[in-house]
């Protein structure tokens, strides 16, 4: 008879969700090259991101040479990929905000950024292009691949079972820290004004959304609506981002077009019919900042009413769990 360790159950568990993560990598490859479905690129950037997210919580089943250098190419597509994603959405935005307009004085302005963000979003696809081949020259994918494989054929005939208690255990832990993570922002929630601190619960919201994703398949659809919820909670956060980062930037793109009509014409006159549709977008974002945030403290004080964190705990919770503050991630 085949003793197993515990660890060896919560390897092969990593090892098939680490597969099925390359598997998602692999196949929007060709999509992003294409740059045809704005999609596809949110794709492979979320695909990244969730294989990084598993490769942190099971480094330690593979040896740490490969697993620095499967992160540190991931990372690499994840942030080459940004720039571009980020671009698709914004023009994306302004394409509606452009068709909603009803005074004709305002399109000028939205029509010029949105030329600019055009030509960001062309220069952009040569790094994008220069990701994909770097992905696949480096070879990580096929290495990675076949260390998993390999890892998958030893555990297999070591008769290793992937859902032993020492599993769900390493679940709980990991589940509870992400959980924890996101709930020491909580004293910002109704604070609008902390946008930094906003920004950085939407992280933990999102990693702790990944973390549930990656052992959900413990649970059959029992963590069905908790996912619901964190990715509601990562979405009305990003969306209050979003609109930051547009209140943040109008008025550095409104000095910069400035200029550029003072160094073409000479003098800023014709600058005026942009100045008023850009100046009446970055009200609208803020206007709709303000309802976003009124949204999420009401969201969020209906989880609080309905204990939704505490019953997820304990709907994850093993028979004798670990403190999650003993667990590093």
């Amino acid at each position: 008879m085949i003793v197993e360790e515990p660890q060896e159950s919560y390897c092969l568990f990593g090892t098939m969700t680490l597969l099925k993560r390359l598997q998602d990598v692999v196949k929007e490859i060709d999509g992003v090259r294409k740059a045809e479905d704005i999609e596809c690129i949110h794709d492979m950037r979320v695909a990244t991101r969730r294989t990084r997210s598993a490769l942190a919580l099971f480094e330690s089943c593979f040896p740490g040479k490969n697993v620095k250098k499967w992160n540190k190419q991931m990372r690499r597509v994840t942030r080459a990929l940004g720039t571009a994603r980020d671009t698709d959405v914004q023009m994306d935005f302004l394409k509606e905000f452009l068709e909603s307009l009803t005074e004709t004085r305002h399109r000028a302005g939205v029509r010029r950024l949105l030329l600019r963000l055009q030509q960001r979003r062309d220069k952009a696809q040569g790094e994008v292009l220069k990701a994909m081949d770097g992905l696949e020259l480096s070879g990580v994918l096929a290495g990675m691949g076949r260390t998993l494989r390999q890892a998958r054929v030893h555990s297999r005939m070591r008769q290793v079972d992937e859902h032993s208690p020492y599993v769900y255990q390493q679940a709980y832990l990991a589940m509870a820290t992400r959980l924890e993570n996101m709930l020491g922002y909580e004293i910002y929630v109704n604070q609008p004004e902390r946008i930094a601190e906003l920004h950085a619960m939407r992280i933990a919201a999102k990693r702790l959304r990944y973390t549930i994703e990656i052992f959900a398949p413990l649970y059959d659809d029992e963590l069905k609506e908790t996912l619901k919820t964190a990715r509601k909670v990562q979405t009305l956060l990003g969306d209050i981002h979003d609109c930051d980062v547009w209140v943040e930037y109008l008025p550095q793109f409104l000095e910069e077009e400035k200029a550029r009509t003072m160094e073409y014409y000479g003098h800023t006159r014709p600058f005026s019919r942009l100045a008023s549709g850009l100046l009446y977008l970055k009200q609208e974002r803020q206007d709709h900042r303000m309802s976003l945030h009124h949204e999420f403290v009401d969201f969020w004080q209906q989880l609080q009413s309905e204990n939704t964190w505490d019953n997820f705990l304990e709907q994850i919770s093993p028979p004798n769990p670990t403190p999650p503050e003993n667990m590093e991630l």
